[in-house]
């Protein structure tokens, strides 16, 4: 298997979609039909959003099949926010810097901006809340493809405040300097088990810093988490499949078992990770980790002051050797 990406690679073309109403009824009514015969969230709306641009890559629905119940079932990051973040890095990741920032974090920091303001948060927890069937949920799947059009269609440069982009450009410019992507590092690392090729960097290119400079799941858990669909991903396609899986989310049985649902066995594979990281790092939260606020000057300046980058650097190569062993289980 490849160790890194082709020289020359081709650009996987993602085309505009449209953002009007009519367009946006039809997203509705195709991720709703999605939704019924996939059953989870990440995997529905990247599916969805294939569908709508006529675009035929099944290993893009793989990659996101451990990121349901919020990155590996952990709660974090909602799937409608974590699927069109990769299609960003898809149309984005190859731009030229915009007033030292990649276009991908102006379109991730637009993304998340629109999202929790139709939905009053992005984590997958505030999202389901505690009751056995995450109702909820149906409704931000189902809206999260016309959000991904409206941040698309969206020039997104005014999205940040000076002080906010001015902190994000300097520590892009640190990671750059330092040869340091978060998803990429684990990536890379991961090339003798996982196809890494561009389009897969690519669409990882908005986890960094904990998404987007955000401080929220630490990018190289994210990252870990994708490789795993990578790697291992099956695509459920079975209405009386995910049928039953409500059933016994209803009555409280084992839904989530390997064998109910395809996307099962890799979001328990990613949640397996989650819980080690938590277990070693004491979070999963990029800011909890680092103690920066990578929105501030100052906390960048702490950030860079410490030396973290070095630690970033051990953590993803941890990530990366952990994800092997899951994947030789």
């Amino acid at each position: 298997m490849p160790t890194g990406p082709d020289p020359t690679p081709p650009r996987l073309v993602i085309p505009l979609l449209r953002a009007d109403k009519t367009s946006a009824k039809r997203l509705r009514r195709r991720s709703l039909a999605n939704l019924a015969r996939m059953g989870h969230c990440a995997p529905t709306v990247m599916q969805t959003l294939l569908d709508a641009s006529q675009v035929e890559a099944p290993w893009l629905v793989k990659t996101t099949a451990g990121l349901p119940g919020g990155i590996g079932n952990a709660g974090d990051e909602c799937g409608g926010v974590t699927a069109p973040l990769m299609l960003l890095g898809l149309r984005h990741a190859r731009d030229p810097l915009d007033r030292g920032l990649p276009m991908v974090v102006y379109k991730g920091q637009d993304l998340l901006q629109r999202f929790t303001a139709c939905h009053g948060t992005s984590l997958c927890r505030e999202i389901r809340g505690q009751g056995r069937l995450p109702l909820r949920c149906v409704g931000v799947v189902r809206q999260s493809p016309e959000t991904y059009c409206q941040t698309a269609a969206h020039s997104s440069r005014h999205v940040l405040t000076d002080t906010c982009r001015h902190a994000f450009a300097r520590l892009h410019a640190h990671f750059v300097e330092h040869g340091f992507h978060c998803a990429h590092a684990v990536l890379t690392a991961l090339g003798p088990v996982v196809r890494v090729d561009q389009p897969l960097l690519d669409a990882t290119s908005g986890f960094v810093g904990g998404t987007v400079f955000s401080g929220r799941t630490c990018s190289a858990l994210a990252a870990g988490v994708m490789a795993l669909g990578a790697a291992r991903g099956e695509i459920e396609n079975s209405r009386v499949r995910v049928a039953r899986m409500i059933g016994l989310m209803a009555v409280g049985g084992d839904a989530f078992r390997d064998d109910r649902n395809a996307f099962n066995k890799t979001m328990n594979l990613g949640h397996a990770l989650s819980q080690w990281f938590r277990t070693t790092f004491g979070s999963t939260q990029c800011r909890a980790l680092t103690e920066c606020d990578f929105s501030t000057p100052e906390g960048v300046d702490r950030y860079i002051a410490s030396a973290q980058v070095t630690r970033c650097k051990d953590m993803a190569n941890r990530v990366a050797s952990q994800v092997q062993g899951l994947l030789a289980t």
